[in-house]
């Protein structure tokens, strides 16, 4: 018997109950499907079809489940599930006009606006207040008796000029452009003749109901929507005998002088036939929404003309207008799973089309090429699931030439209900006898409304016998039986002819028979579980009887979980299943792995990469890059890390981000890393410690330097605003850097400029940087800091959640502890780092600036944080991690600055002062800062998730430093034991999900964050009443307890107490890079 995966509990995907195997009666599938083959229609059809048991993992029934079918629009199938999970459900398009000149006083822009065109599908009047997409069961764009258009085609464009207005636009002395750069505009989708584009109003199509005149010879009717200069049809349509064939047709089309076109709608429409959709393909999308916007801008008040085209102008020069304070109007989309739902429900042809040039431009970075860089992109994800794709082949989105064998539809379904973004393509699917291309078919029958699935056509022209010939007919999708069992099919039928002059025929003969087909598995006994679908040894590893909690915050169930290779294959009861490492979980919790969303191991996995602190804790992924980052590197970056590159025999041998990668692939890591590119390192990259603003060729450069690392897989921008050189860097010039990062699907991640005096101002810096470079916001390690303020955490938290409330996406991690630690130099005023390392020492043996120093560290300061007077003075400052090896100096770590003063019998300062000095600022500091009661507000939140803002360290080698932050070894069993169970501050399943699907879906990490089939096996197995921190401030160097056993991409890296030397993580690099 035929395997895809294993038996698994489908309730962990879509949350439906196992299915009951009830004894039926009644004919079997077989029979009934038989029933509909044998129909005198198709005596020279070929079907192909396939059933498929998702909760017993078992082909129930097969028939030429091998042979290559025409799919018709099943194929979208394919196009829309691989541009769903590599764009992600909740992906938004951003449609921006941005002027090129100047704006007057008076209102006058002296230049052009360009709207600069995203790739959005919907610029229609699709969009309800609620965000959701409305649609109608038969598209517009297929034309016919049930197509009406859905609202005001126009009313984005609407929205748009509206927004040009209200930002004191009266008059535009230039042109309304649309730049359609992101890939080639003209191709006509083959389905219903529109133009393929980047821009699309209306789907591209003027809408024209037909109905006929109160008279036989009497002109058509007509109304057309929407009204615009751009076309004027001429109506030469007249009205026929009642009954007779309707013959329009578009004919006559001319192109006029001043860039307008002219066409006549000719032929007959029957006398008393209700109205139909014949809508108009505009040829040329981007003229035609240049010329709708100019309307509705003088419909606004704002005087623009509607000019000739001319020649083309040249886009590439526009783009160095394209800044953000230059944008006079935006238009943010629904989220891409709302789109899915629009072009898999209704077949929108045009959508899938844009599909594969989506992929190219917006994930692969393609300028040349791109719909094939989609369809490259396409085959990897499509690999992932190992499809023999030997049997798939497509040349475009919506399937127009195509063909897939119904076994490997099956697999890739079974597939997709294993991965992140299952449920919104499931939403998206056609549902039997209810709505989209379904609506119509089986309508009274039992299944209805129990069948989820995409329909497919594809027929030409007869003209032998006059017919149609329907070359290809598919029905493929989802299925809940009667006794609640969970299906994935596929069935085609090929070659079956049906008549002229009827729009509804092929549907009555081929689509009802698919429907009939699909109906017949809803209730007849299906067959039952045999030997062959037990497999022998079918697993590397069973974790058998634990506590599965998933990640997605859902109530945990009992169950197993099995791993082959590197992907999670199964979830369910696998009593009967064979593994060649089976571990009995019972009484223990089996969870994704932890996701440390602060770490900072970038240069210590190459140093010592056995990464015991992390996976000590359960910690399988790590995101890092605070402000600096492994790249990019050059002569005047390597010269501030120097001393600490000696100190750990460490050259570094690359400059780039890719080379950072590439030497890491060498070393190997046991842990996932993914990082951001620094702010701060790209500005000492190119400005060195400048304490200034750049110039504009420097600026130009950080935004180059920034654009290569996110196109070679940094995850977004980070800064960390109260180090030098990140300090230096006013709002302007991280907006500028924040922009190229959003450009490339990135976010902005923060240690903001202030966590104490000034914390509010910090967090609205952040939010307006999020805002104006339209990009999402990580905060740092959230936390209220010094005395005074604490009890603001309330204050803090409601202004994140105001923002997030009006549609900003801002989220924020912490780490468990109410202290803080960095450097201790980090205690100093920002100034004193002027010029770098060698320049601050120089300056602390300088009498009179050491008084000027003292004088400044006595107050607060609202533009940098003094982290000495946070703590309450000195004894609050804990020393902690000594890098020099002098007994008479390294005695101090762990000590207070007041225990040290007291035993140098100096003022606490001197000794602060005098330790960095002979530490060369080496050393480093807790900061006793936050309140308790902060802490524990701002980790109930659900947007907030753990980083422990520390590197992977050891109990021995060159990693061990006895003094150091709990945190490193402590911050995940202290939440889930200190803070879960003992404090019972969320629930469990809330608090595994704040560290595992969370940070991931945060980060787009493709397949990880959730215990699902198909997904990278990251498991972490712990025991929830003993887990337990043990790691303090006076002993931080000890291992938690409570972990049992962590999995990375399906290795065994930890068992007990002990990592096991499995090198098994990934580099990961952000989804909308290009394939390395």
């Amino acid at each position: 018997m035929t395997k895809y995966l294993p038996s698994f509990l489908l309730l962990l995907v879509l949350g439906w109950p196992p299915a009951p195997l009830h004894a039926q009666s009644g004919p079997s599938l077989p029979e009934r499907i038989q029933s509909v083959m044998m129909r005198p229609e198709f005596a020279h059809t070929s079907f192909g079809i396939e059933f498929y048991s998702l909760d017993r993992g078992q082909i129930i029934y097969q028939l030429n489940p091998h042979k290559l079918m025409v799919p018709g629009s099943t194929t979208k199938l394919f196009t829309e599930g691989t541009v769903l999970e590599l764009l992600g459900g909740d992906y938004r398009f951003h449609t921006r006009v941005y002027r090129t000149g100047p704006l007057k006083k008076d209102g006058t822009l002296d230049g052009d606006i360009v709207l600069v065109a995203s790739g959005d599908p919907n610029l229609s009047g699709r969009i309800q207040p609620d965000g959701t997409l409305l649609y109608e069961h038969m598209d517009h764009s297929y034309g016919g008796p049930d197509s009406k258009g859905v609202g005001d085609p126009l009313a984005v464009i609407q929205q748009i000029a509206q927004q040009i207005a209200d930002n004191g636009i009266k008059r535009i002395k230039g042109r309304v452009l649309v730049d359609v750069s992101l890939f080639p505009e003209g191709e006509r989708e083959l389905g219903t003749n529109v133009v393929i584009s980047p821009i699309v109003v209306n789907d591209n199509v003027v809408d024209v109901i037909v109905s006929p005149g109160d008279k036989e010879g009497a002109p058509v009717n007509l109304q057309v929507s929407p009204k615009t200069a751009y076309v004027e049809i001429v109506n030469r349509a007249t009205t026929g005998k009642a009954g007779s064939k309707e013959t329009l047709n578009y004919t006559d089309e001319k192109l006029n002088p001043n860039g307008t076109r002219t066409v006549t709608l000719s032929g007959e429409f029957p006398l008393g036939q209700r109205p139909e959709m014949a809508s108009y393909a505009v040829p040329e999308p981007s003229r035609f929404a240049s010329v709708v916007l100019a309307e509705a801008l003088n419909a606004k008040g704002v005087r623009v003309t509607v000019i000739a085209p001319g020649s083309t102008p040249d886009f590439k020069a526009f783009a160095a207008n394209y800044k953000p304070e230059n944008v006079v109007a935006e238009h943010v989309s629904p989220p891409l799973k709302e789109e899915v739902k629009i072009t898999l429900k209704l077949s929108q042809n045009l959508h899938a089309s844009m599909g594969p040039f989506l992929l190219g431009a917006l994930v692969a970075h393609k300028d040349r090429e791109i719909d094939q860089a989609g369809f490259d992109l396409e085959h990897d994800f499509l690999q992932n699931a190992k499809l023999d794709l030997s049997a798939a082949s497509q040349t475009d989105g919506a399937g127009g030439n195509a063909l897939f064998t119904p076994d490997v539809v099956v697999r890739y379904l079974t597939f997709m209900a294993g991965q992140k973004d299952f449920d919104d393509f499931h939403r998206g699917l056609p549902i039997l006898g209810r709505d989209g291309t379904l609506w119509e078919i089986q309508v009274n029958s039992p299944a209805a409304g129990h069948v989820q699935a995409k329909t497919g056509t594809y027929d030409v022209y007869d003209a032998l016998n006059k017919n149609i010939l329907v070359t290809g007919k598919g029905l493929a999708g989802y299925m809940q039986t009667s006794t609640g069992e969970h299906l994935a099919f596929a069935a085609y039928l090929n070659n079956v002819s049906a008549p002229m002059g009827d729009p509804e025929a092929i549907q009555k003969i081929a689509g009802e028979a698919l429907g009939e087909i699909a109906v017949a598995a809803y209730d007849p006994p299906l067959p039952l579980p045999d030997s062959a679908s037990n497999p022998s040894a079918d697993y590397d590893v069973i974790i058998r009887n634990g506590r599965i909690i998933d990640g997605s915050g859902n109530p945990w169930v009992s169950g197993d979980v099995a791993i082959r290779g590197n992907r999670i294959a199964g979830i369910g009861d696998l009593h009967a299943a064979q593994a060649k490492r089976i571990i009995d979980a019972s009484g223990m919790v089996v969870s994704p792995g932890f996701i440390d969303m602060l770490g900072q191991s970038e240069m210590a996995l190459l140093i010592d990469n056995r990464s015991l602190s992390k996976l000590s804790q359960g910690i399988t992924t790590e995101i890092t890059g605070e402000g600096a980052s492994a790249a990019p590197q050059d002569a005047q970056t390597i010269a501030q890390q120097q001393p600490e590159l000696d100190q750990y025999h460490l050259k570094i041998d690359w400059s780039t981000l890719s080379e950072y990668f590439a030497r890491l692939e060498k070393t190997g890591t046991p842990i996932n890393i993914g990082t951001y590119i620094g702010a701060a390192q790209v500005r000492e990259a190119v400005m060195g410690d400048a304490d200034r603003a750049p110039t504009p060729d420097e600026l130009e450069k950080m935004k180059a330097l920034v654009a290569e690392a996110m196109q070679q897989g940094a995850f977004g921008i980070s800064t960390a605003l109260i180090y030098p050189p990140g300090h230096y860097a006013k709002t302007e010039e991280l907006i500028e850097l924040a922009n190229v990062a959003g450009q490339h699907g990135g976010i902005y991640a923060t240690h903001m400029r202030s966590e104490g005096q000034s914390e509010v101002a910090a967090v609205e810096e952040a939010l307006r940087i999020g805002k104006q470079a339209h990009l999402p916001v990580e905060i740092f390690h959230l936390k209220v800091i010094g005395r005074p303020r604490w009890g603001s955490m309330p204050k803090i938290v409601g202004m994140i959640q105001a923002a997030r409330d009006g549609g900003q996406d801002v989220t924020a991690d912490m780490y468990p502890y109410v202290a803080g630690g960095t450097a201790l130099a980090s205690a100093l005023p920002p100034w004193v780092a002027d010029g770098g390392t060698d320049k601050l020492l120089e300056r602390l043996k300088d009498p009179a600036v050491r008084t000027k120093i003292k004088q400044e560290m006595a107050t607060e300061h609202p533009n940098w944080e003094n982290l000495y007077l946070g703590s309450g003075g000195a004894s609050g400052v804990l020393v902690s991690g000594i890098v020099n090896r002098d007994p008479a100096i390294k005695k101090y770590d762990g000590k207070t600055l007041q225990q040290i003063a007291s035993d140098q019998h100096k003022a606490p300062l001197d000794a602060l002062f005098d330790l960095v000095l002979a530490d060369k600022a080496q050393t480093g500091a807790i900061y006793f800062i936050a309140s308790e009661d902060d802490l524990r507000y701002g980790l109930k939140q659900p947007w907030t998730s753990i980083g422990l803002d520390a590197s992977e360290l050891s109990l021995d080698g060159p990693l061990f430093e006895p003094q150091s932050h709990p945190r490193a070894f402590g911050s995940m069993p202290r939440f889930l034991g200190h803070y879960v169970r003992d404090e019972h501050l969320l629930p469990l399943e809330q608090a595994i999900r704040k560290i595992t699907s969370l940070p991931a879906q945060r980060e787009r990490l493709q397949d990880r964050g959730l215990l699902k089939p198909g997904y990278f096996a990251d498991v972490t197995v712990f025991d929830p009443a003993t887990i337990q921190d043990r790691a303090s401030y006076q002993s931080p160097t000890q291992l938690s307890v409570g972990v049992k056993f962590v999995f990375v991409n399906g290795r065994l890296a930890f068992e007990g107490d002990h990592v096991t030397g499995e090198v098994a993580g990934s580099i990961l690099r952000h989804p909308a890079a290009p394939a390395q």
